[in-house]
């Protein structure tokens, strides 16, 4: 079992011809089959068209490397039919919001596992929404939908979080949720969200917006793994930079906060 750590940023080292050929950049999930069905790959030119590798060419995920029989099995997104209309749907698991099938926001996907041999998704680590550590591991058993934004779980799920991805131990302490709502009975308005301002006043906040403070949080501090660079080539921030307030804003403002939050460790 590997995690998406393990993946983004490993050499991809084609065993005929003996050299290494891409990197990889990023997972492309197949959302009916819960899989990495590509892998998306970038060379030392990054005003090249990136290029792809199906996840069934893929020998080995390696401490050092990514191996494939030969080079050719990396081409161009474009010559990945498949490939390019799952890039189209956008769909994510990192960094996806957790909504259970009974409408309750639990938080959001700080890393995901997967098996080596085949791409499957097994459990999905838990960043509830009041906390910036994870709350546990979701068993790949209780994830229904993989959606463009969400992960939609079975309504139990926090009670099925576990220690550990593949452990099948559960955590001793769950997360506290709010109960579902009882549909069958009248009931008054459910109170949004509050918080209190400096100035003493109470106003309303979106629970998206507390998950997107949290993730702040979660970031801040972290080491960047990987130097991020923009559409015009310029450098984001580099490889080995403490994140701070700035160079989060910096990455949204290049769109590049989905890679900052992938390369950190």
């Amino acid at each position: 079992m590997k995690q998406t750590r393990d993946l983004i940023g490993l050499p991809v080292f084609a065993v005929a011809e003996g050299d290494f050929v891409a990197r990889v950049y990023a997972p492309v999930i197949n959302p009916t089959e819960a899989r990495i069905e590509y892998l998306l790959l970038e060379g030392d030119q990054w005003f090249l068209e990136k290029k792809c590798i199906a996840f069934s060419d893929v020998t080995a995920v390696g401490a050092n490397a990514l191996t494939t029989e030969k080079e050719a099995n990396v081409k161009p997104v474009s010559q990945f039919g498949q490939a390019v209309k799952l890039l189209e749907k956008e769909t994510k698991v990192l960094n996806a919001g957790v909504m259970t099938r009974d409408g309750r926001l639990l938080g959001t996907v700080s890393e995901f596992f997967f098996d080596e041999s085949s791409g499957k998704i097994t459990d999905c680590e838990l960043l509830s929404q009041d906390s910036t550590e994870p709350a546990g591991i979701i068993p790949a058993a209780q994830i229904i939908t993989i959606g463009q934004k969400y992960l939609v779980v079975a309504e139990n799920t926090d009670l099925f979080l576990e220690k550990e991805p593949g452990t099948g131990q559960p955590k001793a302490d769950s997360i506290t949720l709010s109960p579902p709502v009882d549909t069958n009975h009248e009931t008054a308005p459910a109170s949004p969200v509050q918080t209190q301002d400096d100035a003493g006043s109470v106003g309303e906040k979106d629970p998206l917006e507390l998950f997107s403070e949290k993730q702040r949080q979660y970031l801040i501090g972290k080491i960047v793994s990987k130097t991020i660079i923009d559409a015009n080539g310029n450098i984001v921030v580099s490889e080995g930079t403490v994140i701070t307030e700035d160079i989060i804003d910096r990455a949204l403002r290049v769109d590049k906060y989905v890679d900052l939050t992938m390369f950190v460790e």
